[in-house]
């Protein structure tokens, strides 16, 4: 029995020792990379992850050699692929901090805003195709303005929540004027910030969370005053009918009230004579006031959805429909946060910013843990926590040390998501070569290296544009000079406004009120002549015609006024209008420059190409400065472009309209252009050979394998110069361009 026991004993030290051998050894494998251990905080990761491997008896994914790691940089931190010379660089270099050099480099560059503004747009919906163009606009260069600079994460939100003021102020406005309606606007918020999914509870009980339909409405309530109706002149009121004792004889006005009471009632009949006459000039002062508002309505559409403004106060109303006993239809809520310690305004706080404050609170719940789940998402492919934004009290993360972990670096981090981004990228897992097995729905992923992921629309088409112009990264615009100069005239008009008051506003549109008066009688005509032709059989051009002169009757009212308010030559730009499409158009109708060299080297038939200006009017610019989100129809809606309907709503299922689109699409005419970027570095490179190595470098960011080379001599003795072009499209179309590997 007792030796039993002995043996027993040896037997578990023995199993104890193996298992701490076997742990150790997946630890040192961990550590053991070509890079070494940059950053310590990267390394921590390293060994958490490692830990759930060696409880799931797993093995990491092989190291990534640097052909595979510097492509995958630029993908994941510019959205583009890296030109032939830059993966040279990389590849050809002995520094052994070049990883670690290279994430600096990149996150440092105007790529990093370009790809980041395109994943943002994504979650934030941002689209310009809204009532607010101009708002819009002003809001999509806002965000990049705040990505290049880094505006630390819990800030960046603060800046959206609290945003108030015209769009000439802050292009954050755009924030709330993406969406009218207030209550689908909460929803939306708290998803993207929480990472919780309420908008069931909007009108209903949650179904399968704890929300109830009043706790919807207590959120609301905190951001539910902010007016985005306003056209930043709120303080001017303009009245709506004369003062009561206007139009009364001076004598009788200039008395003391307890005199003027006692005059009145010792003669009635005179009093009645003067109140008739009264009446008679405030019904014509009345007048002119409606046609004073009408007026001004016309000269103020430009400014409509181009401000916000706070009201504190104003507070939701319970439906009429509602339907539990815990309040009454028609109920004023609260503000009241769902979760976490109260959002209770401080001395001088409105209640927005009280939210504000509550919504970034470190000690909030939810707020680190999405925003560093969701950064995650971004460099892995799979969240910690998956779905991202539907976390509920029972949510436990796939590796919950890790998830600690996460959030505890972005605190420690002052949120900066670069400096956290900086980390993650800098991971010997990141470095390794991507998992090619799909993670089924319910299972876990152990993360043992980053998924592998297919291009987004927008770095497909960076990465073209790449490949057509090389880098392009500088050209990423920073300011709209023309956007700018409307919202300062925008802003120039109001001031104006403010400066004249209700007085002097109504005087300037008194000046013209005869002229408006005859418009109008005109306007009335043509609109009694079309409401006949309608009714009858009308001739389409007549009644075009008609509507075009009416629409030109409204616009001298309107711009008349306008140059009474600020002078002729300031209202010019205004009466002008703002057209965001000119300079895009213009640029993009802008031939290439060649050298007389390279006009040397075009066949005839190319040339004939270049006149008739083919393929070369498509690869402008990056993604980021395209309308957003492209039209249907474009290439990038093509590859799954979000429409910014829905949050995060980009696909990357792969369709025959893509395979199509890169066999014979205007992108690919681009591409092989005489003009790009990598026709003219073929015509350079040599032999056919040599070219297509060229291509493998070009797309791929290595030379073609021994295996691959022999299959491609083949090709080229079979094909002749015509390989050349096989290849392209076969590489273009072939996993291992659109994939991230």
């Amino acid at each position: 029995m007792k030796k039993h026991r002995i043996f027993t004993f040896q037997r578990r030290q023995t199993e104890a020792c193996l298992h701490a051998m076997k742990t150790f050894a997946l630890l040192l494998l961990v550590a053991t990379v070509t890079h070494g251990a940059a950053l310590p905080e990267a390394a921590k990761i390293d060994s958490l992850l490692a830990a759930d491997w060696q409880k799931h008896n797993l093995q990491p994914n092989a190291a990534a050699p640097d052909e595979v790691i510097v492509r995958r940089l630029y993908l994941d931190i510019a959205g583009r692929i890296p030109t032939v010379e830059e993966s040279r660089e990389f590849i050809q270099s002995g520094d052994p901090q070049k990883r670690a050099k290279l994430i600096d480099k990149l996150l440092g560059s105007d790529g990093y805003t370009s790809h980041m503004f395109n994943f943002w747009a994504d979650v934030l919906r941002l689209t310009d195709n809204t009532k607010g163009r101009i708002t819009a606009e002003a809001y999509e260069e806002w965000l990049k303005k705040e990505l290049k600079a880094n505006t630390p994460y819990d800030q960046f939100v603060k800046k959206l929540l609290t945003t108030e003021g015209g769009a000439w102020d802050s292009g954050s406005i755009g924030f709330y004027q993406r969406d009218e309606n207030k209550l689908d606007h909460l929803a939306y918020t708290v998803q993207v910030f929480l990472g919780t999914s309420i908008v069931c509870a909007q009108c209903h009980n949650h179904p399968f969370d704890k929300w109830s339909q009043k706790d919807y409405y207590g959120m609301a309530a905190f951001t539910y005053g902010m007016d985005t109706r306003g056209s930043g002149i709120t303080d001017i009121k303009l009245p709506r009918r004369p003062p009561q004792n206007k139009n009364l004889p001076e004598f009788i006005t200039s008395m003391k009230a307890k005199d003027r009471r006692q005059y009145m009632k010792d003669h009635p009949e005179e009093m009645a004579k003067i109140r008739a006459e009264a009446a008679e000039k405030g019904k014509a002062t009345s007048e002119e006031m409606n046609q004073v508002r009408k007026a001004l309505g016309d000269v103020m559409k430009p400014l409509r959805y181009t401000a916000v403004s706070w009201q504190e106060g104003k507070l939701p109303k319970l439906p009429a429909d509602y339907a539990y006993t815990d309040a009454k239809p028609g109920d004023t809520i609260q503000p009241n946060a769902m979760f976490g310690h109260e959002a209770t305004p401080k001395e001088g706080q409105t209640t927005v910013q009280a939210f504000a404050d509550w919504m970034t609170d470190p000690e909030n719940p939810r707020f680190t843990t999405v925003i560093a789940n969701r950064m995650w998402k971004h460099v892995f492919g799979t969240g910690v926590i998956e779905p991202l934004d539907e976390i509920t009290d029972s949510t436990v993360p796939s590796n919950p040390a890790l998830m600690d972990y996460l959030a505890q670096l972005m605190i420690e981090k002052k949120y900066s998501l670069k400096s956290f981004l900086r980390v993650l990228y800098n991971t010997d897992t990141y470095q390794r070569m991507a998992s090619t097995q799909e993670v089924a729905l319910g299972e876990i992923n152990h993360f043992t290296g980053p998924s592998l992921r297919r291009m987004s629309a927008e770095q497909v088409w960076d990465s073209m544009i790449t490949l057509t112009k090389g880098n392009v990264d500088g050209e990423v615009d920073e300011e709209n000079q023309r956007l700018h100069q409307y919202l300062n005239d925008l802003n120039m008009f109001i001031t104006t406004m403010k400066e004249k008051g209700p007085e002097g506003i109504v005087a300037a549109a008194k000046a013209g009120m005869e002229e408006r008066k005859e418009n109008d009688r005109k306007l009335d005509e043509m609109r009694a002549k079309m409401a006949e032709q309608k009714d009858g059989v009308a001739n389409p051009a007549d009644a075009k015609a008609l509507a075009n002169a009416a629409n030109k009757l409204r616009r001298e009212s309107s711009n008349n006024l306008l140059e009474n308010l600020i002078g002729e030559e300031r209202a010019e730009d205004l009466i002008r209008g703002y057209s965001p499409n000119k300079e895009a158009n213009k640029e993009a109708k802008k031939r290439p420059k060649m050298s007389r060299e390279v006009m040397a080297t075009l066949t005839k038939e190319e040339r004939k190409a270049l006149s008739r200006n083919e393929g070369d009017r498509t690869m402008v610019s990056r993604a980021s400065e395209l309308p957003s989100p492209a039209r249907p129809g474009h290439f990038l809606r093509t590859f799954g472009q979000s429409d910014r309907e829905v949050i995060d709503n980009a696909s990357e299922d792969a369709s025959v309209p893509q395979a199509l689109t890169l066999l014979n699409g205007p992108v690919i005419k681009s591409l092989t252009s005489p003009v790009s970027l990598l026709s003219q570095q073929l015509k350079d490179a040599g032999s056919a050979d040599e070219k297509v190595a060229l291509l493998y470098e070009a797309l791929l960011s290595r030379r073609p394998t021994n295996n691959e080379r022999a299959v491609l001599s083949q090709v080229i003795q079979e094909r002749g110069d015509i390989a050349v072009e096989d290849v392209t499209h076969a590489l273009i179309t072939g996993s291992q361009f659109l994939f991230i590997q």
